[in-house]
C-alpha cells in the first residue's frame, strides 16, 4: 500500500500563535463554549478530543506505540483546521 501525500492543501495564515489559541475559548459564530468550570478553551478541547478518540482506538484493539507524537498530531491538525477568524 502506498502513502497519499497531498499537495494542496490550503492553510489559512493565523492570526494568534499556537500558545495563544492553546489559551483562548472556543468560540463559534454567535456563540461561546462553556463548562461548569468556565469558558472551554482550545486546550481543554483537544485534550478531551484526544482522549476520547484514544479510548475509542484502543477499545477497538488498535496501539498507539508513540504518544506523544500522536498528541501533536492530533493538536496541529486542530489548529490547522480552526478558524480564528470569527
Amino acid at each position: 500500500m502506498s502513502n497519499l501525500l497531498f499537495s494542496n492543501r490550503i492553510i489559512k495564515p493565523k492570526k494568534y500563535s499556537y500558545d495563544s489559541w492553546w489559551n483562548s475559548p472556543v468560540q463559534s459564530i454567535g456563540n461561546n463554549w462553556n463548562s461548569s468550570s468556565g469558558p472551554v478553551t482550545h486546550g481543554m478541547y483537544v485534550k478531551d478530543f484526544y482522549y476520547r478518540l484514544h479510548s475509542i482506538l484502543t477499545s477497538n484493539g488498535y496501539t498507539i506505540t508513540n504518544e506523544k507524537e500522536f498528541k501533536n498530531e492530533i493538536a496541529t491538525l486542530i489548529y490547522n483546521l480552526s478558524d480564528d477568524h470569527l
